[in-house]
């Protein structure tokens, strides 16, 4: 049986995750759709489903199966145009909902890319609701200039949220907590910069005065 997954689909940070899995065999094949795919012009386009097709004839060359087997893909949208290609090429594939091996496999592989990219990892173990999108561009927030290149920018609700007014103030950190800007810990009572803005709701982030500097 062989299973293909996506991870990172839902998130703003960073491409998207795709994954294939041979039971049979154990082997497994991880590669990213770049982030660009999610960026215009290329995201209105879709071209990220183009993409997909290329990653998984990728993925053929080096998985070992048999044509005739079933191949069970995730529902999900990044996969509308590999259903047909998949179809066309005489592969028999039916979608299901992905769990098990694959899935543990797919999600891993997708966080050490995030975090790889500079997303705290705390931000993964520690969350619930780890790729939320108002949680991550609260990251993004705090060194918006470079991370904003690290964002699926093609999605509606950055087009929405991120020209957002800001206010900046000095202020005394309440508790320990870690700056989003450099990952290191703000103990309590130090001076920080605060940065808030409005999204969904009110938001508030915390910085050492000298990463506020160069945000």
């Amino acid at each position: 049986m062989i299973e293909i997954d996506d991870a990172g689909s839902g998130s703003l940070i960073g491409g998207t995750g795709i994954g294939i899995y041979n039971h049979k065999t154990q082997e497994y094949f991880f590669d990213l759709i770049p982030i660009h795919y999610f960026q215009h012009p290329s995201f209105s386009e879709k071209k990220y489903q183009d993409y997909v097709i290329y990653i998984i004839e990728k993925a053929f060359q080096q998985l070992h199966f048999n044509k005739k087997e079933t191949i069970y893909i995730c529902q999900s949208y990044i996969f509308d145009k590999l259903r047909k290609w998949l179809t066309h090429k005489g592969y028999h594939c039916e979608n299901k909902k992905i769990k098990g091996p694959l899935q543990n496999k797919v999600e891993t592989s997708f966080n050490q890319y995030v975090i790889n990219l500079g997303l705290p990892k705390n931000f993964i173990t520690h969350a619930r609701y780890a790729f939320g999108f108002h949680r991550l561009f609260k990251w993004v927030m705090a060194d918006f200039q470079y991370r904003s290149s690290l964002c699926k920018t093609g999605w509606k609700s950055w087009q929405k949220w991120s020209s957002v007014d800001t206010k900046s103030y000095q202020g005394i950190a309440c508790k320990n907590q870690y700056c989003l800007k450099c990952g290191k810990l703000i103990y309590k009572n130090c001076p920080v910069n605060i940065i808030e803005y409005t999204t969904n709701r009110l938001w508030t982030l915390a910085l050492h005065p000298k990463c506020s500097k160069t945000s």
